[in-house]
C-alpha cells in the first residue's frame, strides 16, 4: 500500500468482524491496494487501545490515511460511540470512522441469512452503488451518519 496515496486501515474487533471486512475487500470494484484489514484486536477495548497506541501517529504522519474501527456495539451504541469519540483527537477526527453491527456479526449474519463475508461484500455493493439496501438493516442502520461520512470520504479512491 502506498502510504502517500489515499488509503484505509480497518481494525476489526474479532474474527467475525475481520470476515465482514474481508468480504468488503473481495467486492470486485474495491481497489485492494488502497485498503488493508488488520488482524483482529481481540475486543472493542483493544480496538480503541490499538488505535490510540498505533494509529493516531500514523494518521498524523500520513495525511492520506484513514482508519475504520470495526466493532460490535453489543446494543450499547451511544455508550460506545461516546468512548470512541472522546479518544479521537480533533485534528484527525475526519479520517476516523467507528462502525459495526448493533449487537454482533453473528446476529447480523443470522438475521440477513448470509455468511459474514457475504455480508461484507453486500455492504461494499451498497457503498459502490450509493444505496442502503443492506446498510439499512436493523442491525446496521445506527451507522447511517457515519456510513454517509465514510462513503463520501473514501468512495472516490476506494471504488
Amino acid at each position: 500500500m502506498n502510504k502517500y496515496a489515499p488509503h484505509v486501515y480497518v481494525i476489526p474487533e474479532d474474527r467475525a468482524d475481520e470476515q465482514i471486512a474481508d468480504g468488503f475487500v473481495l467486492h470486485h470494484r474495491v481497489k485492494t491496494p488502497r485498503i488493508k484489514v488488520m488482524p483482529p484486536a481481540g475486543g472493542w477495548p483493544e480496538v480503541l487501545k490499538t488505535f490510540e497506541v498505533e494509529y493516531i501517529s500514523v494518521l498524523r504522519d500520513y495525511p492520506q490515511a484513514h482508519v475504520i474501527l470495526l466493532i460490535d456495539f453489543d446494543d450499547r451504541i451511544d455508550e460506545r460511540r461516546e468512548k470512541f469519540a472522546r479518544a479521537i483527537p480533533t485534528d484527525i477526527q475526519a479520517r476516523v470512522f467507528v462502525i459495526g453491527p448493533k449487537n454482533t456479526p453473528e446476529e447480523l449474519k443470522r438475521e440477513m441469512n448470509e455468511g459474514v463475508e457475504a455480508v461484507g461484500t453486500k455492504l461494499a455493493s451498497d457503498c459502490d452503488a450509493g444505496t442502503v439496501e443492506y446498510w439499512g438493516h436493523d442491525q446496521l442502520q445506527h451507522n447511517d451518519s457515519e456510513r454517509q461520512r465514510l462513503v463520501q470520504t473514501v468512495r472516490p479512491f476506494l471504488f
